[in-house]
């Protein structure tokens, strides 16, 4: 008898094995509870961010801050989370809505494919800072992004950062480098972007679509400067908003 209780208790006790799969699963429904808040005040903001990056290293999707105002994100290489980003923003139409927050050029330089020395010493110059470059997409950005639902962009090509700010930098920092697809929050009436509003919840509320808000304080809400440097006739200011115009691109306003 206490051998059979013994077997029973091995086949009711889960393997390490079982463990390590159940760790590794993801969900494959979007989040319906409310988000953790996670307040970041003055000081060290690395350790203030730990749960923010084991969120979103376990497929998790949330809102933090960068230099032009608050953004969804979620890892580049999490499809489900990604999918969810553009489930958000509504996304239904052949739009490119995500573009890559990058730590560095080097992350760039891996996500996108550009040959010309005059637009890296651009980058170089204008990053950290308020800008959106449009870039040729390389073979390492996922597909996911590449395609809307059924729909296959017309030109394979994504929109760039590397924000001016230390909250979303040591962020990126903690990931190793690894980008995050992100898309501006919409802003409220007020100004608010933290105000939950948005294209799914019955109540038009986007709080229930995310693990995370970080609340770093106010941040501009104007939005970055967009050049496109993928058009065919040269780069093209597409908006001018926080960053100043580039005087080094020849450009063709939009």
């Amino acid at each position: 008898m206490p051998r059979l209780s013994a077997l029973v208790l091995l086949l009711s006790t889960p393997t390490t094995h079982a463990l390590a799969a159940a760790k590794r699963r993801k969900p494959s429904k979007p989040k319906t509870s409310e988000p953790d808040y996670i307040d970041i005040q003055d000081g060290d903001v690395a350790w203030q961010c730990e749960s923010v990056v084991e969120t979103l290293k376990s497929g998790g999707v949330g809102v933090i801050p960068t230099d032009t105002g608050y953004a969804f994100c979620a890892r580049v290489n999490e499809k489900d989370a990604v999918r969810r980003l553009l489930d958000i923003k509504g996304a239904d139409s052949g739009k490119k809505p995500l573009a890559l927050l990058c730590r560095d050029l080097a992350a760039i330089d891996q996500y996108t494919r550009y040959q010309s020395r005059t637009i890296f010493k651009v980058l170089k110059k204008a990053l950290p800072g308020p800008y959106t470059f449009v870039l040729p997409a390389s073979e390492h950005l996922p597909r996911v992004l590449l395609k809307n639902g059924k729909r296959q962009w017309k030109r394979n090509t994504v929109g760039v950062r590397v924000p001016a700010d230390a909250v979303c930098a040591a962020i990126l920092e903690a990931l190793d480098g690894e980008p995050l697809f992100c898309s501006s929050v919409p802003v409220s009436e007020d100004g608010d972007q933290l105000v939950c509003h948005g294209p799914l919840d019955e109540d038009g509320s986007w709080c229930s679509l995310v693990d995370f808000v970080v609340d770093a304080g106010p941040r501009p809400i104007e939005g970055s400067t967009i050049y496109d440097l993928a058009a065919d006739d040269g780069p093209v200011l597409v908006r001018e908003r926080l960053g100043p115009p580039i005087p080094e691109l020849d450009l063709v306003v939009a």
